[in-house]
């Protein structure tokens, strides 16, 4: 009795997987695939979400992020090497989640970031799921790049603080702020894509506190914004090194051109002297 109720409880429990796989994904390209090639079913066109059986579903973001319902390990690597090939720089590793949905009788407000019980797995509940879980592998990807170069910056702007030095070439430095720049640009086109997905809206009273309920969960708002103040700091540390290294510069400047007006006086007044 022990072993069928946990075969009923595993068949009650849909296992979901999310990566950050790139910064984008060619959505018509990805769906072709899809469709044409592993023949699913298409229930969403942006964001892709296409069907495999009653419960396997795949949902593909365009700010490059994958979430896998009940797909397998190797099936999940699989989709993921196909699928890679249509993306916009593809991260070196990536980010990623777990999530188990409960089919039950009745439904609970998600009590964490682990589980959520639901009645069926449909199209709606996957999309709102999907999205929440995608934004949340995607912010955690970002969460890690902007940290990183907060830690780029660190020292040489440390270093400024103690001796009023730079510690770096110029050219190495440039490439530090050049990357902190970078992160700030690709966060902010990121982030333009996280407004409430239409679903939200489609999908009634129910679908719209799921969602919500969700995203409070995965603390999105709070950690886009603790993101968006690293990134500010960042932006402001960056021009700060960059006016020091074209202050170094003009300074280097202009001791050349005293040096060349003095070495000119020096000529003329040695031409005279002879």
């Amino acid at each position: 009795m022990l072993e069928q109720d946990v075969k009923q409880s595993e068949a009650d429990r849909i296992f979901v997987k999310a990566f950050d796989v790139a910064s984008a994904f060619d959505l018509p390209a990805v769906r072709k695939v899809l469709e044409e090639d592993l023949h699913g079913k298409l229930l969403e066109d942006n964001p892709l979400l296409v069907q495999f059986s009653p419960q396997k579903m795949v949902g593909v973001f365009d700010y490059g992020a994958i979430v896998f319902f009940d797909v397998e390990r190797a099936e999940r690597r699989e989709f993921i090497e196909k699928l890679k090939l249509f993306t916009q720089r593809e991260n070196k590793t990536y980010s990623e989640d777990d999530f188990v949905l409960n089919l039950a009788p009745r439904t609970k407000k998600p009590e964490g970031t682990d589980e959520l019980f639901v009645r069926e797995l449909n199209r709606d509940i996957a999309l709102v799921v999907g999205t929440v879980l995608s934004r949340s592998v995607s912010v955690e990807f970002y969460e890690k790049l902007v940290a990183d170069a907060l830690a780029q910056l660190e020292q040489p702007i440390a270093s400024l603080q103690s001796t009023g030095k730079i510690p770096h070439t110029q050219r190495e430095l440039t490439k530090r702020v050049g990357f902190a720049l970078a992160v700030e640009q690709e966060l902010a086109y990121t982030l333009s894509v996280f407004d409430d997905p239409d679903i939200v809206w489609d999908g009634g009273k129910p679908i719209e506190e799921l969602y919500r309920n969700l995203k409070r969960e995965f603390d999105l708002e709070d950690r886009i914004k603790i993101i968006q103040q690293k990134v500010s700091i960042i932006s402001r540390s960056s021009t700060f090194v960059i006016s020091r290294i074209e202050g170094r510069r003009s300074q280097i400047l202009e001791w050349i051109i005293i040096l060349l007006i003095v070495l000119e006086i020096l000529l003329v007044v040695l031409g005279k002297m002879g």
